[in-house]
């Protein structure tokens, strides 16, 4: 072989492996950016995949604060409308206890007036047919002992005006009043402890027992 051929084969080969070489470098480049491509893109996909857990996480939890909040709010309603339905219950109950009450005291205060009515007027028929018959007698301590301390003319009227007012009993009751004179805030059973707080009642309010039988008369009380 000449020497100007074996240089242009030297030359040849040289260029052969220098764009091998190219192309290998080249090949390796191109698969590096692939590849690289392909890691970003698994990155980003696992990052949306972990958004998308969270999310539903967080929309689960939110869904169960809602439903635990309903049912809260369910509860308390209920709660307050068994509370107002126990309080109307409660309150209709006292209405009804109440009117009882009333109707029972209402009935027993007209028992008492009627009682006390009948016994006023038997009084009155009594006093008449003493007053027509002129006699006042003095058949039980009260009267003997109230006779003893007026005097004669005064007797008849005290007479009359107890006799209408209790029968001279000196437990008779009409309402707030007691007793032989018929005196609000009497307490005492005991007839000559009545008759002295009756007289003394009498004198300072009408002078004798016939202006308080006279005032009687004319107002039905003294």
């Amino acid at each position: 072989m000449s020497k100007a051929r074996h240089t242009s084969t030297l030359v040849a080969l040289s260029a052969v492996l220098v764009l091998g070489g190219t192309s290998a470098i080249a090949g390796t480049v191109a698969r590096e950016p692939a590849a690289a491509s392909s890691s970003v893109v698994a990155v980003s996909q696992s990052r949306a995949n972990a958004d998308v857990r969270v999310n539903r996480s967080t929309d689960r939890l939110s869904q169960l604060a809602r439903a635990k909040k309903l049912a809260a709010q369910q509860a308390a309603a209920r709660k307050a409308a068994l509370k107002r339905a126990a309080a109307k219950k409660a309150a209709a109950k006292q209405a009804r206890i109440t009117a009882a009450k009333r109707a029972a005291a209402k009935k027993a205060a007209a028992k008492k007036a009627r009682i006390a009515a009948a016994r006023k007027a038997a009084a009155k028929r009594s006093s008449r047919s003493y007053v027509r018959s002129g006699s006042y007698p003095t058949s039980s301590p009260a009267k003997r002992y109230a006779a003893s301390l007026v005097t004669g003319a005064q007797w008849p009227c005290l007479w009359l005006l107890w006799e209408r007012e209790s029968g001279w009993s000196p437990r008779s009751r009409s309402g707030p009043y007691f007793g032989i004179a018929q005196l609000r805030g009497e307490t005492s059973t005991d007839f000559e402890v009545q008759v002295d707080h009756g007289l003394r009642y009498i004198k300072h309010r009408y002078g004798t027992p016939c202006n308080a039988w006279a005032h009687s008369q004319r107002t039905g009380w003294y």
